[in-house]
C-alpha cells in the first residue's frame, strides 16, 4: 500500500497532471490527423523523454497513446479519412451518421465506447498482469527463449497478410540488432570500422524512420493530399445528436463483446488495434438482428469498433509488463522508453519496480477521464486540426524527427541512421511487407540472443535443452504448429506456393 500511495502521490503531482492533461489533448489532435499515427506521435514523443524522470516520461507516452486510439474516429466520423488505422472501422458507420446530420452523435457514441473499452481492459490488466508474472518466475533461460521464438513466430505469421513477408521482416529486424558489440564477449559485429555502430543501432533513430519518416515519404509521393470536405459539427438538430436510451440499451452487449474481444488481440503480439475493431465490427454484424443496417450509420457499429480499439491498449501492455513481450508498435516503443529510463520490464518487474507498475495502472485511468472531459467540451476545436494543409503540418514532423534523433546522444550519425530506417519502412510499405515485425523483432533479439546463449552454456551446447524442459518445449511446439497451420491456410487459399517435386 505504501508503495502504491506514493505512486498516487506522484502521479497527482500538479505538473505531472498538467502534462498528463496536454498529452491526452495533443494525443486527441494528433490522432485526428490522418497520416499522424499513434505510433509516429510516440515515437516523436520519446526522445522528450530522456530529461525527465519514469513517472512523468510514463504520463506523457500512455496520455498520448491512450486519447490517439480515439482521436482516429474524428477524422473518420467527419471526412471517412480516419486518423489512424485503428478508426478505419469506426468510420464504416460513422461517417454514414455524420453524413444523416448526426456527427456529434457518432463522436459521442465514440467516445463512450471507447471510454468503456478502455476502462475494461485497464481493470484485466490489474488483475491478469501480476498473475502471469508469477507463472513467468518459473521461466529459466530456455524457457524464455522458447517463449520469445513463439513470440516472434507469432508475429510474423500474423502480422500482415502473408507469412513470409512477416518472417522476411521478423529476420531483417533481427539481423539489425545483431550489429555491434556482442553482448556477452563484447567483439564487435557487423561494424564494419565504423565506431559510431560499436553499440549497434540507436533505437530512438530506427523507431522514428521506420514510422515517422517511412509516412513522410509515402504523403510525399501522394503530393500531401488533404481528405474530403470536413463536416461542420456545430450544425445539425440537437435532438437528433442526442443519444438515445434505446441506443445505449441495443450497444450495451456489442460494448461489452467488443471490448472482451479486442482484450484478448490486445495480448496477442503483433495483432494490434486494427485487427481487433475489424473483428469485432464483423461479429456484432455478424449476430445482430438487422446486419442490413451496418454500414448505413448503426450505433452498435460505431460502438463495437470503438470499443475493440481502446481495449487494445491496457491488454497490450499485459505481456509487455509480465513477459518483455510488446504486444504491438506502441508498446514495444513504451517497452524501449522504459529500458532507457533503466526499467526492465518482466516478470520481476512487479518485485522490483512495483512503483512503475502501479504508476502505469494509474495514469491509464486518469488519462481516460482527461479524455473524456477533453473530448466532450472540446471536440470543435479538435475537429478545426483537421483544416491545416498537409504541405505545412508534414515539414514541421520532419524538423522534430531530426531533432529528436540528433538528441539522443548528439551524435549526426543518429540522423544518417534515421534516415536510413526511414528509406527502408518506405520500401518495405511499397512491397507489402510489414514494419511492426521488425520493429518488435529489433526489440527482442537482444534478450533471445542472451537466453539462448545462457541455456546452451548451462548445457554445455546441448539443443536437447530445450526439449528436457517441459515449458520450453511446450512453446517451441506452438510456434511450429503456429508456421504449419498458417503454410496449410495460405496454401489452401492460394496465397502461398510451394514448389513441386518433378
Amino acid at each position: 500500500m505504501d508503495v502504491f500511495l506514493t505512486a498516487l502521490q506522484s502521479v497527482f503531482d500538479p505538473l505531472n497532471l498538467l502534462l498528463l492533461f496536454v498529452a491526452t489533448l495533443g494525443g486527441i489532435t494528433i490522432g485526428a490527423i490522418p497520416g499522424l499515427t499513434v505510433t509516429m506521435a510516440i515515437a516523436l514523443a520519446v526522445p522528450l523523454t530522456l530529461w525527465m524522470d519514469t513517472t512523468s516520461s510514463m504520463m506523457l507516452l500512455l496520455g498520448l497513446y491512450g486519447s490517439g486510439i480515439y482521436g482516429g474516429s474524428v477524422s473518420a466520423c467527419l471526412i471517412n479519412a480516419p486518423g489512424t488505422p485503428a478508426a478505419a472501422a469506426t468510420g464504416l458507420d460513422g461517417y454514414a451518421m455524420a453524413k444523416r446530420g448526426k456527427p456529434l452523435k457518432a463522436l459521442r457514441i465514440a467516445l463512450w465506447a471507447s471510454v468503456c473499452g478502455g476502462v475494461f481492459s485497464i481493470v484485466l490488466l490489474v488483475l491478469i498482469a501480476p498473475q502471469l508474472a508469477d507463472f513467468a518466475l518459473r521461466f529459466g533461460p530456455a524457457e524464455i527463449a522458447a517463449l520469445l521464438v513463439f513470440a516472434l513466430t507469432l508475429i510474423a505469421v500474423l502480422s500482415g497478410g502473408s507469412m513470409l513477408k512477416g518472417l522476411f521482416a521478423a529476420a531483417l529486424g533481427m539481423l539489425l540488432a545483431t550489429v555491434g558489440a556482442d553482448p556477452m564477449l563484447s567483439i564487435p559485429r557487423f561494424t564494419f570500422d565504423f565506431n559510431e555502430l560499436f553499440d549497434g543501432f540507436a533505437f530512438i533513430p530506427v523507431l522514428i524512420g521506420l514510422f515517422a519518416i517511412a509516412e513522410l515519404f509515402e504523403q510525399a509521393e501522394n503530393r500531401f493530399r488533404t481528405g474530403t470536405e470536413l463536416i461542420d459539427i456545430s450544425g445539425g438538430d440537437p435532438k437528433a445528436n442526442r443519444i438515445t436510451r434505446k441506443e445505449v440499451r441495443a450497444c450495451t452487449v456489442p460494448v461489452l463483446r467488443s471490448s472482451a474481444l479486442g482484450s484478448f488481440v490486445g495480448m496477442l503480439p503483433g495483432l494490434g488495434a486494427s485487427v481487433a475493431a475489424f473483428l469485432a465490427y464483423a461479429e456484432t454484424k455478424r449476430t445482430s438482428k438487422s446486419p442490413e443496417r451496418f454500414g448505413k450509420g448503426t450505433a452498435e457499429g460505431v460502438a463495437s469498433a470503438e470499443s475493440a480499439n481502446n481495449a487494445v491498449t491496457g491488454s497490450a501492455m499485459i505481456p509487455m509488463l509480465a513477459l518483455a513481450i510488446p504486444g504491438d508498435p506502441p508498446t514495444a516503443i513504451l517497452l524501449g522508453a522504459l529500458m532507457i529510463q533503466g526499467v526492465t520490464t518482466g516478470p520481476m518487474i512487479f518485485v522490483s519496480n512495483p512503483d512503475v507498475v502501479y504508476t502505469i495502472y494509474i495514469v491509464l485511468f486518469v488519462a481516460l477521464v482527461f479524455m473524456t472531459v477533453i473530448a466532450s467540451v472540446a471536440l470543435k476545436p479538435i475537429s478545426q486540426v483537421l483544416r491545416i494543409p498537409k504541405s505545412i503540418l508534414f515539414p514541421i514532423v520532419l524538423v522534430m524527427c531530426v531533432a529528436g534523433s540528433f538528441a539522443i546522444r548528439g551524435n549526426v550519425f543518429d540522423v544518417y541512421v534515421m534516415l536510413g530506417a526511414g528509406v527502408l519502412g518506405y520500401v518495405l510499405r511499397m512491397f507489402g511487407i510489414p514494419v511492426a515485425p521488425l520493429l518488435i523483432s529489433f526489440i527482442l533479439t537482444g534478450p533471445f540472443e542472451e537466453s539462448l546463449r545462457q541455456a546452451l552454456i548451462g548445457s554445455e551446447g546441448s539443443l536437447l535443452v530445450f526439449l528436457e524442459k517441459p515449458i520450453a518445449a511446450f512453446f517451441l511446439l506452438l510456434a511450429l504448429v503456429m508456421v504449419a497451420s498458417t503454410i496449410w491456410r495460405e496454401r489452401k487459399s492460394g496465397a502461398l506456393k510451394l514448389p513441386q517435386a518433378n
